[in-house]
């Protein structure tokens, strides 16, 4: 369950956001190249008219996203 209050107050979770993004960029890239490889698209042909658009930036987007919107969450006080 995410549980996001104004997370613009706290600088912490933010940067911690930002940090999950950035560390989830390659991984991202390599899910996003092997759905395109699953889903069947052409690695040998450089042609626009071969490119789908849903594996190459949809996934990695939205892993990005989902990780910054992780980073966001805010953690409970541990005693």
């Amino acid at each position: 369950m995410f549980i996001i209050k104004n997370p613009f107050d706290n600088n912490m979770s933010v940067t911690r956001g930002l940090i999950f993004s950035l560390v989830s960029i390659i991984p991202a890239m390599i899910l996003g190249l092997v759905s395109y490889i699953i889903l069947g698209g052409v690695t040998s042909s450089p042609e626009g008219s071969d490119f789908m658009y849903g594996p190459c930036y949809g996934v990695p987007f939205s892993i990005i996203i989902i990780s910054f919107i992780y980073g966001l969450k805010e953690q409970p006080e541990l005693e």
